[in-house]
């Protein structure tokens, strides 16, 4: 454990780093008793030099000057799976490891190193501690934080070095037992332990090799998504954190859209105010405007109005405004692109209409005009789908949506509907009696009073 104020201020940004705070502290005092245990005591002169409150240079040169250093902390961790399942002990080491390696990312080398002799003993070692909680569940703190530990460090060393683990079936195996006994450890054991399971998958979706084994396990989208947006910001960062490094594979995209990805981050953006959530979240959009039906969702789901709004926060780092109008201009590209009335003539044409953008006020009242074109062509289409019998409910509600938008702002709109017979078949729609009608009645009912608003204003001029 390094006990520099660097490492410490790490951990009080929130309710469970200050708990992990507290535990680190508490290992400052204490001293194994290496000599002890059946698994260390060959190597306790060794292990003795690995002591609470060195710096991770330190860490780092003790494992670099001895390259059997990190298969005699392997023999540390087996403690808890042996003699008593002592936590301290093996908590001490954990603790020492993942202080050193996350400030320190050249001490992968050394891993590297340990992994090229034997991949099995640091993965068997480092999983058991997860596998041992899969049963009995962590029932406090301090047990919580050793699982953590060590599915941080089995996680961030296959994540850096998948070489090590992906091969055969060994990649499947490997992901499919770590993952599942990770998952099943979380179970019913607590917030923290579930954003621990977080943070171990997005060590592990870091890596191109093992991403798509990763999302494909089960149980792991529903993990990540299942997320709420009110939850505390340590574990919204790392489901943030996890659909970022999602967003990176092409193949994933379509289960993404499935899981409401867009919707889900503008949720996020909407709520909360914690500044690294915010930029991260930002970061994820701009990864998502990479992919045409990403672009669609973020456009129709108006995600650009969220975005701006951000601007209007008041923010610590003045340089989350410049990424904020960033964001915005990027998006704005896409509003333009794609919030076009070509676009909204092809979904009349496809004959399926869903409420986004192009049903909108702002949509209307920027293109009623082009629905002139072709001999009004666009209002044909429109009365042709009122007047089918196939037409879906939603298609039918859309459609008097734009009907009464077309009637209330063009010039011609209520001559157009009339010579259409559109009016009569709305009100029809009016007595729709089915529940799943519910819908199409209320927006006829709308469309029947712009129809009708227009007839009694024409009547006011005549007078």
């Amino acid at each position: 454990m390094a006990a520099s104020s660097a490492v410490l201020a790490k951990y009080g940004t929130d309710t469970q780093d200050q708990k992990e705070q507290v535990i680190h502290l508490a290992m400052q005092k204490f001293k194994p008793e290496w000599w002890k245990y059946a698994a260390t005591k060959g190597c306790a002169e060794e292990l003795g030099k690995l002591k609470s409150g060195m710096s991770p240079e330190q860490i780092k040169e003790v494992i670099s000057g001895d390259k059997d250093m990190l298969f005699h902390c392997m023999k540390a961790v087996s403690i808890l799976k042996g003699e008593g399942g002592e936590e301290k002990p093996v908590l001490l080491i954990l603790t020492i490891l993942y202080d050193a390696l996350r400030e320190d990312s050249s001490l992968y080398m050394c891993f590297e190193d340990a992994l090229k002799r034997d991949s099995d003993v640091i993965y068997t070692s480092l999983h058991g501690v997860v596998s041992k909680f899969a049963d009995a569940k962590p029932n406090n703190a301090q047990s919580v934080y050793v699982r953590d530990q060590a599915a941080w460090l089995l996680s961030a060393i296959m994540g850096n070095l998948p070489q090590y683990f992906v091969g055969g079936n060994q990649s499947y195996s490997v992901c499919f037992d770590f993952l599942g006994n990770l998952l099943r450890s979380s179970e019913d054991a607590g917030t923290d332990a579930a954003v621990g399971t977080l943070e171990a998958i997005g060590n592990l979706l870091k890596s191109d090799a093992l991403r798509t084994l990763v999302w494909n396990t089960e149980g792991v989208p529903e993990h990540i998504f299942g997320v709420q947006k009110s939850a505390q910001s340590h574990s919204l960062y790392r489901c943030v954190f996890a659909i970022w490094m999602l967003s990176y594979d092409a193949s994933i995209s379509d289960d993404l859209k499935k899981h409401k990805v867009v919707a889900r981050m503008k949720e996020i953006i909407m709520t909360s105010r914690v500044e690294k959530v915010v930029r991260l979240s930002l970061t994820v959009f701009k990864s998502l405007l990479g992919y045409k039906t990403h672009c669609e969702d973020i456009v129709e789901l108006n995600v650009l109005e969220a975005v701006q709004a951000l601007e209007y926060e008041k923010w610590r780092d003045t340089e989350l405004y410049d990424e904020i109008r960033d964001m915005s201009q990027l998006i704005s590209v896409q509003v333009s692109e794609i919030s076009n009335f070509e676009r909204y003539e092809r979904d009349l044409n496809n004959g399926k209409l869903t409420w986004g953008f192009t049903h909108t006020s702002k949509f209307f009242g920027e293109n009623v005009m082009k629905f002139e074109n072709n001999d009004f062509q666009a209002v044909k289409m429109l009365a042709k789908l009122l007047h089918s019998e196939e037409t879906d409910p939603e298609t039918l509600a859309v459609a008097c949506h734009d009907v009464g938008e077309f009637v209330a702002l063009h010039p011609l709109g209520k001559k157009k509907v009339n010579q259409l017979g559109v009016k009569e078949r709305v009100m029809g729609l009016m007595g729709k009696e089915h529940e799943e009608m519910r819908e199409v009645r209320r927006e006829a009912l709308l469309c029947c009073q712009k129809i009708m608003l227009n007839k009694w204003q024409d009547i006011e001029k005549a007078k």
